[in-house]
């Protein structure tokens, strides 16, 4: 759900689950001329908390990690990137929400 709702801003999804041993990447996508690591957060109910408030320090320097080795697998100097997150929103009977946050953290 979240890979078709970035293709429909404009992303093409280049990969889906890309791990290594200390993280994970849910997508990773081109945006224009930008790789966009994009970290996907899934929640339910009427909980008060926003999805994205659980992507902490610790779930940041993994995502950072596997970007590294996701860079270093490409072989191409100077590739501009970002890491942006997708929230989704699941209420039972409702349609779910979901909300994109560019460039999450720089």
């Amino acid at each position: 759900m979240a890979a078709a709702f970035v293709r429909r801003h404009g992303y093409k999804v280049l990969t889906r689950n890309y791990k290594v041993t200390d993280g994970e990447i849910d997508l990773v996508c081109r945006h224009g001329d930008i790789l966009v690591f994009v970290e996907v957060k899934t929640r339910a109910g009427s909980d008060l908390v926003r999805p994205a408030e659980a992507i902490d320090e610790r779930k940041e320097e993994a995502l950072r990690h596997a970007a590294r080795r996701y860079l270093e697998l490409l072989q191409v100097e100077d590739v501009t990137y970002r890491f942006d997150a997708v929230e989704v929103r699941l209420k039972a009977g409702e349609i779910p929400a979901c909300t994109l946050l560019p460039n999450f953290f720089a």
